[in-house]
């Protein structure tokens, strides 16, 4: 019988076989391939446990499949130990935890395979790769070509725009851990810094060197004093954060704040910033934000409600019931 060949992110070639009918996701940023893995039909079947890393603790695969039961959470950080007893034929994470976590659960056996998921065009390669794992190469194509579409739907229009007439572009992380209120903007390999320039906005962070997210006091703000502003809030407060900075003495002098251009970036499950599946939604949101009279009657509800039913192949009732009350952000 002829072996099954899959190709991960790190160009290494895994063979099964047969198709891996008993799949863990494992590791920091697990949504990621959780969330990609349930473009495909097969996943409910074939995906046995995953560790629940939801940055706002809630849980998409429990929420709109409820009907799959018999899936095992895992603890967060999970080690090999935790992993080998669950019987998997094959274990999936990011292509960064090879060295800290991959190589250990190989050494039992256990095939693992690596994503990476961290450009447009490395998410599409990995869709491949999935494609390769569930046998559905011709999901795999038409779900590429969904994310080219959404992304060239865009992108079209932005390219056209002159460089005199783009806005400076902000991204801020707002964190508050431990009491602590810190804002970070992203390094310039990030997907925050794609989406800004994908979107028609030039990032005003390009020319500071940054190793990930890297905290930014409200004077090096003021002396950037960008057109647009965007803040994230990973654990879903962004709207509330954004209030309370309109109304901060140092923040109101800033053009951004004066010209209502301080935005709260959307999120249901996870936030549309980031290298998730929901990166078309952030970058149209996006995109109509900084060019609203090229993007005349955008609406982000309806942009939902498209994505869920073409990318997930949900119905308009569970969209409108389980998904929608959930979006928050600037959506008006």
């Amino acid at each position: 019988m002829e072996k099954i060949s899959v190709t991960d992110a790190l160009d290494r070639t895994i063979e099964f076989d047969q198709l891996p009918t008993r799949i863990m996701i494992v590791g920091k940023a697990a949504f990621m391939l959780l969330d990609a893995a349930y473009l495909f039909p097969e996943a409910p079947e074939r995906i046995i446990a995953y560790e629940l890393r939801s940055q706002t603790g809630l849980d998409f695969v429990k929420t709109v499949y409820p009907g799959d039961g018999s899936m095992t959470v895992i603890e967060q950080d999970s080690g090999p130990e935790q992993i080998a007893p669950l019987n998997p034929d094959l274990v999936m994470m990011k292509a960064y935890l090879k060295e800290q976590l991959g190589d250990q659960v190989e050494k039992l056996g256990i095939k693992v395979v690596y994503l990476d998921l961290e450009t447009p065009e490395q998410i599409n390669k990995d869709i491949q790769t999935l494609g390769q794992i569930f046998g559905n190469t011709e999901r795999a194509n038409e779900l590429t070509a969904l994310f080219d579409q959404s992304k060239t739907k865009v992108t079209d229009i932005t390219s056209e725009i002159s460089d005199e007439e783009k806005p400076s572009t902000l991204v801020l992380m707002y964190s508050d851990k431990g009491g602590e209120v810190a804002f970070s903007f992203p390094t310039l390999n990030y997907f925050q810094t794609t989406m800004v320039e994908m979107a028609g906005g030039i990032p005003v962070w390009k020319d500071l060197p940054a190793d990930g997210w890297t905290v930014v006091t409200i004077e090096q703000i003021a002396a950037w004093n960008p057109d647009a502003i965007f803040i994230i809030h990973y654990q879903g407060k962004a709207v509330e954060v954004v209030e309370n900075l309109k109304s901060d003495a140092n923040w109101k002098l800033l053009d951004a704040v004066q010209n209502d251009r301080l935005y709260a970036f959307p999120l249901d499950f996870q936030s549309w910033d980031q290298p998730d599946t929901r990166w078309t939604l952030g970058l149209s949101w996006m995109a109509a934000k900084l060019h609203p009279d090229l993007f005349p009657g955008f609406d982000v509800i309806e942009e939902a409600k498209a994505f869920y039913q073409d990318f997930y192949g949900l119905n308009d009732n569970l969209i409108t019931d389980k998904i929608i009350p959930l979006i928050k952000g600037d959506i008006q």
